[in-house]
């Protein structure tokens, strides 16, 4: 067995600390997860700051995951949340050019609601915000 030096952690080595976690987490669970989502509520919503609504902020499933019902349960989620809450409705924005996206949502019942611009760069792009009353 080698011989290894435990010492306590310092605030001064809070960097390297989480420099280590990060890749010791990836390299051991990373194959378990396959998606995350980001919601918000009150003023953390990027757009409508409505009290009476959730956002989706965000919402990605890995690729090799696509087509397992990862990304529905991640929104059934979110749903729930809202309802829990008893929120109005659940809003999100997606990129006009996202198809495959769009028709997700729409199919589960969210509705175009209005766009917004925002810059990718130096390129101007455009949300389509969709709504789902609950």
């Amino acid at each position: 067995m080698p011989n290894i030096q435990i010492k306590k952690a310092e605030p001064a080595d809070a960097e390297i600390l989480l420099a280590y976690s990060k890749k010791t987490f990836y390299e051991f669970f990373a194959h378990l997860n396959a998606g995350y989502i980001k919601i918000n509520f009150n003023d953390a919503q990027t757009e409508y700051k409505d009290k009476n609504a959730l956002e989706v902020e965000r919402i990605y499933v890995s690729g090799e995951h696509h087509g397992k019902q990862i990304g529905k349960q991640l929104l059934d989620f979110a749903i729930n949340t809202a309802r829990s809450k008893q929120f109005a409705y659940v809003w999100l924005g997606v990129w006009e050019h996202n198809g495959k996206a769009i028709g997700f949502y729409k199919h589960h019942g969210f509705e175009p609601c209005g766009s917004h611009d925002f810059m990718l760069g130096d390129d101007k792009q455009t949300d389509l915000l969709m709504k789902k009353m609950l």
